[in-house]
C-alpha cells in the first residue's frame, strides 16, 4: 500500500502482531472524529483499510492450519518434559554442588599490576576508582594473587600439580571445618575446598613456613575434582610422571618434590592399637629424619634421588578413601602424599630413573586382617613426639 493510505491521525506504532507480523498502533487520540471512529478504530492494523472480507476469511483459516490440535498437544508434552528435566538438573547442580565453582578464577587469577582495574559504576562519573582501593591487602601480597583475595580475604595460596586435577585456590579460616562443605565463595558445595590447616603459619619468607604444611581436601569417588589424583599416587608411574607440586603462597612461589605417598587409619583401633599423627605441623628439626622414615616406610614408592634433610620445609596433602568400608562399618582412612621444599640453589627437577615400589610398605592393621595376613610391622614404634 502507498505512504497516501496511512491515517496519521492514528497514536504511535505500540508493537508487532506475533501472529501475522503486522504492524499494531497504540490507542488512537485523532483531532476530531466521531464517536463511532473513536470505538472502532481502538486496536487497528496498519493495512486495516485495505481488508476486504474474503481477505479476512483467508488469514483467520491459514492462523488456524499453522499447527494442528494434535501438533500443538505434542509441543505442549515436550515442554512439559524439557521442564521436568531442567528442574531435576537444577535441584541436583544445588544438592550436588556440581559444576566447577573455580572456572572462573582459574582463568581470571593472574592480576596485572601494570593495569589500572576500575569498578565499572564510577566510569561515567568523572572519578575512576580502583575496583580494589578499599580491600585491604596483607603487606607483601603478590600481584597475582590480588584478584582472587579481593574475593575472599580467606585466601592464603594456590596449589596445582600438571598434568592433575589438582589446580585450585587454598583458603584458611578461623578452623578446620568451615570449609569442609563449602567452596571458595563460601558456598554450599559437597566436594568443599582445599584447605590450610588452621595451626600453620606461611609468613612473608620460606623461614616462616611451618614445618609441615598440612593441606586438607576432598575425595569423592564420582568427581575428579579436589584431591581425588592425589590417591593416584600410590601407582609408581603415576609419581614417576607427577613428581612436583606447585603450592604458592600469596607472598612467594615454592616448588616441592614428592617424596612419599601412604595410607593410614585414624583411629588407634584398625592399626594394632598405633596411630601416625602425620599431621603435626611443627615438630622440631630433630625429629625430621624420624618423621620423614615414618613416611617412607609406610610410602608405596620410595625415590633415593630426593633426600630429606633436617631442616627441610614439608608438605602435606591429606585425603579421604574408602578402602576398608563395609556395609556396617565405616573406617576413616586417609592417603597423604608427603613432599619437600625445593632447597635454594636446588635444581626443581626431579630425578625419578631410581624410583622404585615399595613391596614391603607398613600398612594399617586392618589391612592385614582383612587379608589373612602377618603383619610384620606388629609391636613396632610409630612416630611420636
Amino acid at each position: 500500500m502507498s505512504d497516501e493510505n496511512i491515517n496519521t491521525s492514528r497514536g504511535g506504532i505500540s508493537g508487532i502482531s506475533f501472529s501475522d507480523g503486522r504492524v499494531k498502533y497504540a490507542e488512537p487520540a485523532p483531532l476530531s472524529c466521531s464517536s463511532d471512529e473513536k470505538k472502532s478504530d481502538k486496536s487497528v492494523y496498519l493495512d486495516a483499510t485495505d481488508d476486504t472480507e474474503e481477505e479476512k476469511a483467508e488469514r483467520a483459516k491459514n492462523r488456524k492450519n499453522i499447527m494442528s490440535s494434535k501438533d500443538k498437544k505434542t509441543v505442549a508434552i515436550l515442554a512439559a518434559a524439557d521442564f521436568v528435566v531442567f528442574a531435576v538438573i537444577g535441584i541436583y547442580l544445588i544438592l550436588t554442588g556440581a559444576g566447577d565453582p573455580y572456572a572462573g578464577i582459574k582463568s581470571g587469577n593472574n592480576f596485572d599490576a601494570s593495569k589500572d582495574y576500575y569498578d565499572v559504576a564510577t566510569v561515567f562519573d568523572g572519578e575512576l576508582v580502583p575496583l580494589m582501593n578499599d580491600v585491604g591487602f596483607p603487606d607483601g601480597i603478590q600481584d597475582s594473587f590480588k584478584s582472587i583475595y579481593s574475593e575472599n580475604k580467606d585466601t592464603v595460596g594456590w596449589i596445582k600439580i600438571n598434568g592433575t586435577s589438582i589446580d585450585f585456590p587454598v583458603v584458611q579460616s578461623e578452623d578446620n571445618v568451615y570449609y569442609e562443605r563449602k567452596n571458595f565463595y563460601g558456598q554450599y558445595d559437597r566436594r568443599g575446598s582445599i584447605w590450610l590447616d588452621v595451626r600453620c603459619k606461611l609468613g612473608r619468607g620460606r623461614n616462616s613456613l611451618s614445618k609441615n604444611t598440612i593441606l586438607y581436601g576432598h575425595n569423592l569417588s564420582q568427581d575428579e575434582c579436589i584431591f581425588r589424583d592425589v590417591t593416584k599416587y600410590t601407582d609408581l608411574d603415576y609419581y614417576k610422571s607427577h613428581p612436583l607440586v606447585e603450592f604458592d603462597t600469596i607472598y612467594n612461589n615454592f616448588k616441592w618434590k614428592v617424596f612419599a605417598c601412604f595410607k593410614t587409619t585414624v583411629s588407634a583401633e584398625y592399626d594394632g592399637g598405633n596411630v601416625f599423627y602425620y599431621i603435626d605441623p611443627s615438630f622440631p628439626d630433630s625429629m625430621t629424619d624420624a618423621f620423614a622414615s615414618e613416611c617412607l616406610t609406610r610410602s608405596y614408592f620410595v625415590n633415593p634421588a630426593v633426600d630429606i634433610q633436617a631442616t627441610d620445609k614439608l608438605l602435606c596433602l591429606s585425603t579421604c578413601v574408602y578402602d576398608y568400608n563395609t556395609a556396617s562399618t565405616y573406617i576413616e582412612t586417609r592417603c597423604v602424599l608427603m613432599a619437600r621444599l625445593v632447597r635454594n640453589g636446588e635444581s626443581e627437577d626431579v630425578d625419578v630413573s631410581g624410583a622404585y615400589a615399595n613391596e614391603n610398605r607398613r600398612m594399617p592393621q586392618i589391612y592385614y586382617d582383612r587379608n589373612g595376613l602377618q603383619n610384620p610391622y606388629a609391636g613396632m614404634p610409630v612416630f611420636s613426639r
